[in-house]
């Protein structure tokens, strides 16, 4: 008999898409003031001194971060982060397009790592997994996310170092900050966090009905899915399959496998030099014709225009 249990959140999180994924560490003095848009995922993990987060949201009341804290909008809210409320604040796109700005340390200094992703060319949001709109958790207070403060320490020595490559060595490592974020976050939602009502990915990949055909589907993007056939695997009708996903993941399971399948385009377009039409046959179409109108309804561009932009956003 095995031993060996699949873990559902690592299902979950191994193939999550960030688009335009940036990290930067910073050390701001006294006084200072950052804006984000709608539509841009951000993590803070404050290091030392404290700030607001205060979301652009009537109604919507400030949170209060000491060192320790990280905080993630998974939504994609508009939100200023702020030293203190009365602070002015500025565009979070300046300040990120500087990844060198540094203050030295001093007794009212801030120090944050940053992090963020954009879900502007995405229709539904990879987030959406039944985390809540804001996630807030604390290194020091919480034993599991205590695994971060080494990867902080390695972070800031590649940072005051500097050496070549030390900019993506900051991106990744932020990654795994990220996802071990993330992962507790779940986990604590797993215990019990949230409500029974609620329709998320969780409890969709642990069904021992929907789990299986969800991990097919991630693994196997390029094979001919129908619906009869994900029944099948699950060994159940076409209608009762067809319930059970749509009560589970909040969507049709064809309706999903498109936008997992789109996802993977991106990501696909964006990074890898691989020719558009093995990437149609890579994500599960026949022909680069058909990937090319599907792709183009679902983004608002064929995916040459999509590469094309890419490249020049990178080049920018």
């Amino acid at each position: 008999m095995s031993l060996f249990h699949p873990d559902p959140i690592a299902e979950l999180l191994e193939k999550l898409y960030l688009p335009q994924w940036n990290a930067v560490e910073w050390t701001f003095p006294a006084h200072w003031g950052l804006s984000v848009p709608a539509d841009v995922v951000s993590m803070y993990v404050f290091t030392q001194g404290s700030g607001w987060f205060v979301p652009d949201a009537p109604g919507s009341e400030p949170i209060r971060l000491m060192a320790g804290d990280h905080l993630i909008t998974t939504r994609g809210t508009a939100h200023r982060m702020l030293h203190t409320l009365d602070c002015p604040a500025e565009p979070i796109a300046e300040r990120i397009s500087d990844p060198t700005w540094h203050i030295p340390n001093g007794p009212d200094s801030t120090a944050i790592l940053y992090a963020q992703f954009s879900l502007r060319e995405l229709k539904q949001n990879p987030l959406s997994i039944g985390l809540p709109e804001v996630i807030h958790l604390n290194h020091r207070a919480d034993s599991v996310l205590r695994s971060c403060i080494p990867i902080l320490d390695v972070l800031s020595t590649v940072k005051r170092e500097a050496e070549h490559g030390w900019q993506l060595t900051v991106r990744k490592l932020a990654e795994i900050i990220f996802i071990k974020t993330l992962s507790v976050e779940l986990t604590h939602g797993s215990n019990g966090a949230y409500g029974s009502g609620d329709k998320h990915l969780m409890h969709a990949v642990t069904d021992a009905t929907v789990g299986p055909v969800l991990k097919a589907l991630v693994q196997s993007l390029g094979d001919p899915w129908t619906v009869p056939k994900m029944a099948k695997m699950a060994n159940v009708s076409k209608s009762a399959f067809s319930e059970r996903f749509r009560n589970l993941v909040g969507t049709p399971p064809l309706q999903y496998l498109t936008e997992i399948r789109m996802q993977n385009a991106c990501e696909l377009l964006r990074e890898s030099p691989i020719e558009i039409a093995n990437i149609a046959t890579l994500v599960g179409y026949e022909s680069p014709s058909s990937f090319s109108n599907a792709f183009k309804r679902w983004n608002g561009k064929s995916p040459a225009e999509y590469r094309r932009n890419a490249k020049q956003a990178i080049v920018g």
